[in-house]
């Protein structure tokens, strides 16, 4: 039961992020994927997600890192 409403709130909040990504709202964007990287350490779409929210607002050296840590997780991830 808990395992089922921990999977619900990650899936709120990722479609959350892709939402206010969607609007331009990339600063938020990056809030919504840290606060999921922070509580699901191997959510690979969550890292994926940051890096283009980071890349949107110029932040590179933390794009490279969200992204580094995508491949990490899973190097055939495409």
């Amino acid at each position: 039961m808990m395992e089922e409403a921990t999977t619900g709130l990650r899936q709120r909040r990722a479609r959350q992020a892709i939402a206010l990504a969607m609007q331009g709202r990339w600063r938020e964007a990056v809030a919504v994927n840290q606060s999921l990287v922070a509580g699901y350490p191997g959510d690979v779409s969550a890292y994926n997600r940051l890096g283009r929210a980071y890349m949107e607002i110029g932040e590179f050296s933390n794009a490279c890192e969200a992204y580094n840590r995508a491949i990490e997780l899973d190097p055939y991830n495409t």
